[in-house]
């Protein structure tokens, strides 16, 4: 047994000591004159919400020419400095195109997905090749390792601090992407109702969504509309994501416990009819990725905001392909997914 733990012993100082020598052989990260930094509209946020956040780079006087359009790396960490959720995209504008003695500044909206985890989160960036393979860049700052770099810290709140809300009518079952599990999104039937709970006071809706422009006779059109009062109409021109971000003012919400929020296409489509897919004979609307209600307040500064105005609820055009009575809606709605944007689904 001694000699068991000796030689055990001996092989752990023996891989210590390897470790140290390539330690000290290896060269120190030579780092790009390049400084990240990281805003958001709120420093402590609900699981499930959304954030407004600025995105920053600095470049200084020895700044290197980067040849690729690398993409950032945006980790938010938790206590053990495991990612909870990411925001990686490619910056504006693209890398390649940096000059030293620059700042480029630029927002995106992050949706907060749902976690088993409440607490203080670091947010770590850092720069990787398009292709996902080789070397990030090393950066100016505070390395947390692989070269990530501290930018910011913020705190995740419970998710009953968020708008209570209700899935009524006109949803079906929530469906995940092929390309990332982990991500759910829900198709709407023609029309789809949701309820939330009144809170008196000003909100701010947000709706990231899209559809299979194509798959339409005429051109989609969805009406957003709260409470039998007031809304937005949003033509929709492609079958890219979008982010809608409408505000609501308190006097429109009535005096209800719940407000009434329907999601209106001017029509709906069946991916058999239209062969999209040979098996899917649902008949869809708009593909719901996020949709939140926030108190107005409480958001912060929102950009590209509109005000919610007048509006009816667009007139129905008939489709060959829609069937004449749908079936009942499916319970439950929209789950939280990782990160905008996210894949697309097979009946598109």
């Amino acid at each position: 047994m001694n000699v068991r733990i000796w030689r055990g012993a001996a092989s752990l100082a023996l891989a210590l000591s390897a470790l140290s020598v390539t330690t000290a052989c290896r060269k120190p990260t030579e780092a790009n004159d390049i400084t990240a930094s990281f805003s958001v509209n709120r420093q402590r946020a609900p699981l499930g919400s959304v954030v407004e956040v600025t995105y920053t780079w600095t470049t200084g006087p020895a700044f290197k020419k980067l040849d690729q359009d690398h993409r950032a790396l945006v980790h938010f960490l938790d206590s053990h400095k495991m990612a909870l959720f990411t925001d990686d995209h490619v910056p504006t504008p693209p890398p390649s195109t940096w000059e030293a003695n620059k700042t480029y500044t630029y927002q995106r909206t992050v949706f907060i997905p749902l976690y088993p985890y409440v607490g203080q989160v670091q947010v770590a960036m850092g720069l990787y090749p398009p292709s996902g393979k080789g070397q990030r860049v090393g950066l100016k700052g505070e390395d947390v390792g692989l070269r990530a770099y501290k930018v910011a810290t913020m705190e995740l709140l419970p998710q009953v601090d968020n708008i209570f809300m209700v899935f009524k009518d006109g949803w079906h079952h929530p469906e995940s992407s092929a390309q990332n599990p982990g991500l759910e999104r829900t198709w709407t039937k023609k029309d789809a109702l949701v309820a939330f709970k009144n809170p008196k006071k000003d909100v701010v809706i947000y709706l990231e969504a899209d559809t299979n422009y194509k798959a339409f006779d005429v051109p989609p059109v969805l009406t957003l509309v709260v409470g039998n009062k007031s809304g937005v109409v949003i033509p929709i021109e492609n079958s890219e994501v979008f982010v809608k971000k409408v505000r609501v003012k308190a006097a429109d919400l009535g005096t209800d416990e719940f407000v009434d929020l329907r999601l209106a296409m001017n029509q709906s489509f069946v991916p058999k009819a239209k062969g999209v897919n040979s098996h899917d004979d649902r008949e869809l609307g708009v593909m719901v990725y996020h949709l939140y209600v926030g108190e107005a307040d409480q958001l912060g500064t929102v950009p590209q905001v509109v005000d919610a105005g007048p509006v009816t609820a667009p007139v129905a055009v008939a489709s060959k392909d829609a069937p004449a009575k749908t079936t009942a809606p499916a319970k439950g709605g929209p789950a939280a997914k990782p990160s905008a944007g996210g894949g697309k689904s097979a009946s598109k």
